[in-house]
């Protein structure tokens, strides 16, 4: 058969680009993690099938399954049980479980541990699509606690105590609360004080902490903070392979039912060398010197307060004032969110920092872009970036005519995808969703990422959500479930 993927993959990596998104990694050898991309990786700009085969060869090496002398993931006794031992003390915990199938598995353990069907549980409404879907499978009631849309950058905030307060007064039957924090953006719900009121009332907290692994050698997870488990995605912000992830639990009497459903919601084969790979991640981390990473990363962002037309995502880098503390969100400082003045869309600075620069960023929102920031970046990695957002800046008229002058030019807006991006289908879309005003929603509506649904299936297509739906669509955003 046509290798299909496996060309797609060597032609992508054929080019020289910054890495400004997961895997963690950013495709460096551990050994050499804060070493710039091209020297540390040896880079040559030539990636080739054959070259693949042979990397394939060596990891097919070590590929193996549950034999005897070796241990299974689902009931270890020998080698995983010693490793994931190590794990909890390394982080503090009750236990900790690897994952071989992302944060989603785990969640969906977590939630399943702690709520029985037809139980209430409390969600965050902008909680990742796997808790729902296992609100769903399990057929639990779902009751929402709603972060505020931050009115500087039109973003969630966190979830506020006091709000999830009245949530639970109304609610006092739900047995868990399922938050997300951080969020993609980088926002910080107070942990602490959350878990105490959750407690209060008897019921469990688990928080999606997939975008903060780093977070624990930091001083900053939920782990420490009250939280009964805490489920990360080390392969977002650690070393470590897409797919990798951790489960943390607290409470010693959850833990039972907690392993039951991890063997429900993970794979019968799990990959040793995802195993391998997270021992090691977790190992290097747990030695890593994050002072030095921080302080490369906070020269950087205090020279992106220089910018005038790009606005970092900042406690005192606000577009109003950039010279008051007008802003209290809490923040993940590893994560860069970029907003751009008018007209310069999320999409547009996106694909600009991707094709004029080479920076290839995780994700964008309607009118921001987030960077996933780990200690993997090198000071010169950093400067890369500064550099492109200074020439980006100081030649903001310039690429604002340029983005006009592609969409006038042709069929296509100007996005990242620009395979949905053809103006004709995007108007039949927009035309469809301006008929739904008033209707019921028969689908989950989202776009991904960030994966966290815009509308539940049951809510009512409002004239605001009908608008923002609107707006990804113009940005080529694709949106996922049934328009009907």
């Amino acid at each position: 058969m046509e290798r299909f993927i496996a060309k797609g993959l060597t032609e992508y990596l054929g080019d020289k680009r910054s890495v400004w998104h997961m895997p963690g990694h950013k495709r460096k050898p551990v050994y050499d993690m804060a070493a710039p991309y091209e020297d540390s990786n040896d880079y040559t700009g030539s990636f080739d099938i054959k070259k693949l085969d042979e990397l394939l060869d060596t990891v097919h090496a070590y590929d193996v399954t549950e034999v005897p002398g070796l241990d299974d993931l689902h009931n270890p006794q020998d080698m995983i049980k010693k490793s994931q031992e190590e794990l909890a003390k390394i982080y503090g915990t009750f236990a900790s479980y690897y994952l071989v199938n992302g944060s989603t598995g785990g969640i969906m353990a977590a939630v399943a541990a702690v709520a029985n069907p037809g139980d209430k549980i409390i969600i965050a409404s902008n909680c990742h699509k796997s808790v729902h879907n296992i609100a769903g499978l399990r057929g639990l009631k779902t009751v929402f606690v709603e972060p505020e849309n931050d009115k500087n950058y039109g973003i969630k905030k966190e979830i506020k105590t006091e709000d999830l307060k009245t949530v639970c007064e109304l609610n006092p039957d739900a047995v868990a609360v399922v938050i997300t924090s951080p969020t993609y953006e980088g926002i910080l719900s107070d942990i602490s004080a959350i878990s105490e009121l959750v407690h209060s009332y008897g019921m469990r907290l688990i928080v999606d902490e997939a975008h903060g692994a780093h977070l624990p050698f930091m001083g900053k997870s939920a782990i420490s903070k009250g939280a009964d488990i805490v489920i990360q995605s080390l392969h977002k912000t650690l070393p470590s392979m897409t797919q990798t992830a951790i489960l943390h639990v607290m409470d010693k009497n959850i833990a039972p039912k907690l392993q039951k459903y991890l063997s429900v919601f993970m794979s019968s084969s799990p990959s040793y060398i995802m195993l391998c790979d997270m021992e090691r991640a977790v190992d290097t981390a747990s030695k890593q010197d994050f002072s030095a990473y921080l302080k490369r990363l906070r020269e950087f962002r205090n020279k992106c307060c220089e910018l005038n037309n790009l606005y970092l995502l900042d406690k005192i880098n606000t577009p109003e004032d950039k010279t008051k503390n007008t802003n209290t969100l809490q923040l993940d400082e590893t994560r860069i969110v970029f907003f751009a003045k008018a007209p310069l869309t999320g999409a547009a600075l996106e694909k600009l920092l991707s094709e004029e620069f080479g920076n290839i960023t995780e994700m964008s929102g309607i009118n921001y872009v987030v960077l996933i920031s780990t200690f993997a970046d090198s000071e010169k990695d950093f400067e890369y970036l500064y550099d492109s957002l200074r020439k980006l800046d100081d030649n903001y008229d310039y690429y604002i005519k340029k983005i006009i002058d592609i969409e006038n030019s042709s069929n296509q807006v100007y996005t990242f995808n620009t395979n949905y991006a053809d103006k004709a289908y995007i108007e039949r879309i927009i035309d469809k969703l301006k008929g739904m005003e008033g209707k019921t929603a028969a689908d989950n509506i989202f776009v991904y990422p960030p994966g966290t649904y815009i509308l539940k299936k049951g809510d009512f297509f409002s004239k605001e959500k009908i608008n923002e739906l609107i707006l990804h669509v113009r940005q080529g955003r694709q949106l996922h479930g049934e328009i009907d």
